[in-house]
């Protein structure tokens, strides 16, 4: 089988800093509250340090891989675990954990051999066993941010030490896809039945080629090379620190200080700054990220169609792109962009704007005067998230629409996504989770979009579930863009733009921009 493959909740975070190494793998680092710096031995520092440090503008939500919800958690962890495949930099699937698979004929059996080399952070052997229970685990808690997405999972056995079978509901096409996840990642049985959940939070032990040895809540985590690692391994870097810096001015302050060697969002304002330095410059790429305003389907002036569309209407979404984003995004009417599986490329690039038809349908509507509506939104999470729901505040009132702003830090704002209470608009700026509509389309309905729009169309529910297992690749791709083009119509979300991943980067170092937004630290190398 060609190693290339083709693309085809959160539990609570111990609070507490993690102040010793993971059980049976070596001895105990120093604890500190203290910033990494240059004098250090960042990168930036000179090039023959082998420290790596990297800023993110948020801290990692947990240590639970199977307890994600924010894209610097994953960043951080997809170094840490392995899956049975994963994707590459390019967005393709590639085996890791597995050496091959097979799907048997009963067409929902999904048989994979597993590498016998691969060993976790306390150097207990990978079997198939711990894959199993990884998965089970996942299937089986509801509390998981992943449990959802398992869902069509039926079971996964353990066939022999080195064999497991993955077996879904109906036939599944994008079964790769779904154990790429974080969702997926691979946990040890023994060890978290042995100690317990809390002491495996306290000290995550994974099979990836970073051991992380230190946390310390908002303020950095430490990763170290994992020296019996079966897979590729980068050299240049003996101690990763990722450090928790939200304010974007200050991040690029450090960076042409050099006391960090690449930071994340970088905002545009700060564009200038960063590629007028010396010895730092800007990169961007595309993201799966894409802003959209929740409505209210069942309750408020919102429950109307003519209201959500004339929502719509009154939003410039290529002015926002143009002026906000200084170029960095791309208008949208769909959440799945260019790159992924399913994508309806003729709402990629495509926007409606049209203030006079937003004032006529709020009048057809019964509100010729406007009305008044809370929206809340992140601040500080996403690239320029304030400042585009800001101009989308002072657009609706164009037209007669009062908004009532809510500006929500990262956590807050996670707890609203979580408790799902969002009382009027909400905005949003979710990634997918792995390159196939499927992800992005199962968030309208149903749970995950209770709080937030509240729709459930059953038309679009039905065509989904007969998209997600259907085998057919080219009846399943138009499933789904004919799907996207009924939220285009419908407006249960007015979607606004993609956006890119902008990162800051020393000179002194490479890495190229992932589309899920992951730091893969094993091709982050010195230049």
């Amino acid at each position: 089988m060609n190693k290339k493959l083709r693309n085809g909740l959160a539990l609570c975070l111990a609070v507490l800093m993690l102040a010793t190494v993971l059980a049976g793998c070596g001895g105990s680092p120093a604890s500190s509250s203290a910033p990494a710096s240059a004098s250090a031995g960042s990168a930036a520092a000179g090039n023959d340090s082998t420290t790596l440090t990297l800023a993110t503008n948020a801290d990692i939500m947990t240590t639970d891989p199977q307890a994600l919800n924010n894209g610097n958690t994953t960043s951080v962890l997809y170094n840490v675990y392995s899956n049975l495949v994963k994707q590459d930099d390019n967005g393709e699937l590639v085996m890791d954990l597995a050496e091959s698979y097979e799907l048997l004929e009963d067409q929902v059996t999904w048989e994979f051999k597993i590498r016998e080399d691969a060993l976790f952070h306390d150097g207990t052997p990978v079997t198939a066993e711990d894959v199993a229970y990884s998965l089970t685990r996942v299937m089986t808690d509801e509390s998981s941010s992943d449990h959802m997405n398992f869902s069509p999972l039926k079971e996964a056995v353990a066939v022999d030490e080195y064999t497991v079978h993955v077996v879904s509901k109906e036939p599944y096409p994008i079964m790769l896809n779904l154990l790429a996840k974080g969702g997926a990642a691979v946990v040890p049985k023994a060890y978290i039945e042995e100690n317990g959940e809390d002491a495996f939070l306290a000290a995550p032990i994974g099979s990836g080629p970073y051991k992380l040895t230190e946390y310390v809540k908002d303020d950095h985590v430490t990763l170290v090379p994992f020296e019996d690692y079966y897979g590729e391994k980068n050299e240049d870097w003996e101690e990763v620190i990722f450090r928790v810096i939200p304010e974007s001015s200050t991040r690029v302050g450090e960076l042409i200080a050099g006391t960090v060697d690449a930071v994340n969002m970088v905002i545009p304002t700060e564009w200038e700054r960063v590629n007028g330095n010396e010895d730092t410059s800007v990169v961007n790429g595309p993201s799966t990220r894409v802003y959209q305003l929740a409505l209210k389907t069942d309750k408020g002036p919102t429950a109307d169609l003519r209201v959500r569309q004339a929502i719509d209407l009154a939003i410039d979404d290529k002015t926002i792109v143009d002026t906000i984003l200084k170029g960095a995004g791309t208008p949208m009417l769909t959440r799945i962009p260019s790159g992924v599986n399913g994508c309806n490329e003729d709402l990629v690039g495509k926007y409606n704007y049209d203030p006079e038809k937003a004032k006529e349908l709020l009048a057809e509507a019964g509100y010729p005067d406007g009305f008044s509506m809370k929206l809340e939104a992140p601040t500080g999470k996403y690239l320029m998230d304030a400042e585009i729901s800001q101009a989308i505040v002072a657009m609706l009132s164009q037209v007669g629409i009062t908004v009532d702003l809510q500006l929500l830090e990262s956590s807050a704002y996670s707890n609203v996504v979580g408790a799902h209470s969002a009382e009027d608009g909400f905005m949003t700026c979710f990634g997918l989770g792995f390159f196939d509509a499927s992800y992005g389309m199962i968030g309208y309905f149903g749970e995950n979009t209770s709080g937030e729009s509240n729709w459930n169309n059953q038309e679009y529910i039905d065509m989904y579930y007969e998209a997600e297992f259907n085998m057919n690749e080219e009846e399943r791709t138009q499933m789904f863009q004919e799907m996207q083009q009924m939220v285009a119509d419908e407006v249960p979300y007015a979607i606004i733009c993609q956006i890119d991943n902008s990162y800051g980067v020393n000179d002194s170092i490479t890495m190229v921009p992932r589309l899920d937004d992951v730091w893969n630290l094993t091709t982050i190398r010195k230049a």
